[in-house]
């Protein structure tokens, strides 16, 4: 069971895979913004592996109070950091000087739990981001190898801009194509504006990198 919240909350979960699974899972979620930070996080290229509601941590609070604070989300990524989140609403956080306690909590931190800790509110969230780090998790929930094979190749042979549509054209592959486009724009192999809607009408380029979704 989880802990009782207050009734604003919403528990859902968002159905996930990671480079460090074998199998997709659920990912819990408290609220709206904890989701959206969710996908937002799963979306990073050099994400590895993400937990939810990781145990919680004693800390010395400002006023001297022994205290204890858990952590919605711990991430970590493939150069080995560890990034502890906190998600908050940007006006509770005001009233509760939340920065001011997660200074104390980092620095009680027990070793080796995370290098680093943040506080997202919805000033972090960019609307379109997030619709486009949901359609991205959605699209690797349908893995295609052929697809993601022939975009590689086109990627690898592209010397500069080029929209969407003149990709999948050149694939041959229709929607197969766009899935597969989108889903290498998120690992690193080609680059796009992710703060606009990625529809068939973006530009996109390579990035000299080449890596697997």
């Amino acid at each position: 069971m989880f802990p009782a919240r207050s009734k604003q909350t919403v528990r859902g979960f968002t159905f996930a895979k990671t480079p460090a699974d074998q199998h997709w899972r659920q990912i819990i979620s408290a609220s709206q913004g904890e989701r959206e930070t969710c996908l937002l996080t799963l979306a990073m290229p050099n994400l590895w592996n993400l937990f939810d509601q990781p145990k919680p941590v004693s800390f010395v609070e400002v006023d001297g109070r022994q205290r204890t604070h858990r952590f919605d989300y711990l991430a970590e990524f493939k150069g080995g950091e560890r990034v502890a989140i906190a998600v908050k609403p940007l006006d509770r956080a005001r009233k509760l000087n939340f920065k001011a306690s997660l200074k104390a909590i980092k620095r009680d931190l027990p070793t080796g739990f995370a290098n680093k800790v943040v506080l997202v509110t919805e000033r972090e969230r960019h609307r379109v981001e997030v619709q486009n780090a949901e359609l991205l998790n959605f699209f690797r929930r349908c893995p295609d190898a052929e697809a993601d094979s022939v975009i590689s190749d086109l990627t690898n042979r592209l010397f500069g801009e080029i929209s969407l549509t003149e990709l999948i054209n050149k694939s041959g592959l229709g929607a197969r194509a766009f899935r597969a486009a989108f889903r290498a724009i998120y690992a690193g192999s080609l680059t796009a504006n992710t703060r606009e809607l990625i529809t068939n009408n973006s530009i996109i380029a390579p990035s000299g990198e080449n890596h697997e979704a």
